[in-house]
């Protein structure tokens, strides 16, 4: 790994307010707003600052070293640096803390100008979009017009949901990482939970706990909603694979008097209970109650559609290109809530890449488990230029003579974008990507192309009804185990389809099979039969009776052969002895 972005400092900056203050949404005012912040990267210019909107509990701190420390420690350290995913020899970066947080940024603990006291009870009800525009105010203050890229996760990535749609001049690109726009109930149900256990506890008193002292405060209440909320952060699979039912270490040396007292606390040894103490303790010495009160009713409260009637709605407003990120095991965060987003950016016609990480781990991954992730952001960022080769477009040089001139086009097993790099060059069309295998996938994304990771044999749906031209299946209908659902999905999603596959009647399989008794390997056929991802063998006659089984009508069939006799049986007329390789353009019938 590269050397990281070095010592930062923290910052703090009075905003400059309008008259009469910043008025929230709910009716409140703030008199008086500090904003603490962090920067790093490359020196600051017009088109390289990228602003990280952090997660629930987090801070300003997303990388570096802090004066007076000896490593780093930022929450996103492995992420932010030069080489890294965001490439700090390239942009310019900035964390703020949110708006009632305790780090620093104006919130329940700070002085209330009107009292001299802290805010505590008094601090006013605000919303998600507040937040935001504290941001903003934040951003023009130092001088910046216009960001490169808004990138946020969990409750970071909720705050670019707003940004993204409400104030859509304001940024190139946006990335939304394990978020969603708005909170499923389950997660609801978690958040109402964890503020009940602090408002419920008698140290809580209403919010007015200041004055009693460090050793004060509804700590208890906020120790059992921060066990509650990281049980969530992760995933059952991890948690199991962990701590199981195992017991802590010193169970058997635990004096007696310690273990009667657990025994009468109803309190076990197991190595969970464990953990979620080292992290309720952990947590308790550095946040706020009030803090996780005001923020986790600001992010339970969003609903990104809700001001413009829906979700679709609210995404014809956004003008970033957007990248969606969900990961497995999520339950905070769901796979179909970020597929919600893509779906309804799609329908509007928004640029839009979509990738599902299987990384297990549950939420927190984005966090902990950011081998792709990065992968996938750097290449989102930067965009690269790629080269076309001579031997690239004579590989592909059947399919691109059936696509039409700035055709919009889906490439279904785009692999590393190699297809659609061709036809942008030779066709000028506009080229989106599927495919489930990351690391092709990720190349896909740094080439510029719009791509999204779905698994073809179980549907489409992420993409809208007809929103291509044409859909292109190239060497992938053998490969799946639905392949007339994929014939379907690429017709309902294009007004027609390319597809091409290994013929498997060609004379030359057929003379392997009939001298030698076993299946060829070849160029065409590059596998052996227990390691080949071809689980259909499909020949040109069979294809044609698929096509009229279901309605499918063929425009225009090629037949492709790199042996001297299987180019004579071409040119004789017959395809299906021929053809080591068929290209077919289909439609459905009228």
């Amino acid at each position: 790994m590269s050397e990281g972005v070095g010592i930062v400092e923290s910052k703090d900056l009075e905003l400059k307010l309008p008259e009469g203050g910043f008025k929230l949404e709910y009716g409140g005012v703030l008199k008086r707003i500090s904003v603490r912040y962090e920067e790093c990267g490359a020196p600051m210019r017009e088109d390289n600052v990228i602003y990280i909107c952090h997660a629930l509990t987090g801070d300003a701190h997303v990388a570096g070293i802090k004066p007076g420390e000896t490593k780093p420690s930022g929450w996103w350290e492995e992420m932010i640096g030069p080489g890294r995913a965001i490439d700090t020899n390239r942009w310019h970066i900035i964390c703020a803390n949110v708006l009632g947080g305790c780090m620093g940024t104006t919130g329940p603990m700070s002085i209330n100008p009107d009292t001299g006291k802290p805010y505590g009870s008094a601090f006013p009800q605000y919303t998600i979009s507040d937040a935001v525009d504290v941001y903003r105010l934040f951003l023009k203050q130092l001088g910046v017009k216009h960001l490169a890229a808004i990138i946020g996760g969990s409750y970071g990535g909720i705050q670019v949901a707003d940004w993204v749609t409400r104030c859509p001049d304001e940024m190139d690109k946006a990335c939304l990482i394990a978020t969603s726009a708005s909170l499923n109930t389950q997660a609801l149900a978690f958040d109402v939970v964890g503020r009940a256990s602090i408002t419920e506890d008698p140290a809580w008193k209403g919010g007015d706990y200041y004055l009693e002292g460090d050793a004060k405060g509804p700590k208890a209440g906020l120790a059992a909603a921060r066990q509650l909320a990281h049980i969530t952060y992760l995933s059952r699979g991890l948690l199991q694979e962990k701590f199981g039912r195992e017991l802590q270490k010193n169970f058997v040396e635990a004096p007696a008097e310690d273990r009667a007292k657990r025994e009468a606390e109803f309190k076990t040894y197991f190595q969970i209970e464990s953990y979620l103490d080292h992290q309720a303790l952990k947590f308790i010495r550095r946040f706020d109650a009030n803090s996780y009160l005001h923020i986790t009713r600001s992010m339970d409260l969003f609903d990104a559609g809700s001001r413009y009637g829906s979700l679709e709605a609210a995404c014809a407003r956004v003008k970033a290109k957007c990248l969606v990120v969900s990961y497995q095991n999520d339950i905070l965060f769901t796979e179909w809530q970020s597929k919600e987003i893509v779906h309804a950016l799609l329908k509007n016609g928004k640029s839009v890449c979509y990738c599902h990480l299987e990384a297990g781990t549950g939420h927190d991954s984005f966090l902990t488990d950011i081998e792709d992730l990065s992968g996938l952001v750097y290449g989102f960022l930067m965009e690269r230029t790629p080269k076309v080769l001579a031997w690239q477009k004579k590989q592909y040089r059947n399919v691109t003579a059936m696509v039409k001139e700035g055709a919009r086009v889906i490439d279904i097993g785009c692999g590393d974008g190699t297809l659609l790099n061709v036809l942008r060059k030779a066709k000028n069309v506009t080229g989106d990507g599927v495919d489930i295998d990351i690391d092709p996938f990720k190349e896909t994304v740094a080439d510029g192309h719009n791509a999204y990771w779905e698994d073809a044999d179980e549907g489409l749906s992420i993409i809208p009804d007809r929103h291509y031209d044409l859909a292109i299946c190239s060497d992938t209908l053998q490969e799946v185990r639905n392949p007339r659902g994929l014939l379907h999905e690429a017709l309902r999603i294009a007004d027609e389809a390319i597809v091409s596959f290994p013929n498997f009647a060609c004379y030359w399989i057929r003379f392997i099979l009939g001298f030698k008794g076993c299946l060829p390997v070849s160029k065409q056929l590059p596998f052996e039969w227990y390691d080949t991802p071809n689980i259909h063998c499909i020949t040109l006659k069979d294809f044609r009776r698929l096509c009229e089984k279901e309605g499918i009508e063929i425009l225009e069939v090629k037949a492709e052969s790199r042996r001297i006799f299987g180019k004579l049986l071409l040119a004789l007329g017959f395809k299906n002895l021929g053809a080591a390789r068929i290209i077919a353009r289909i439609r459905r019938k009228a």
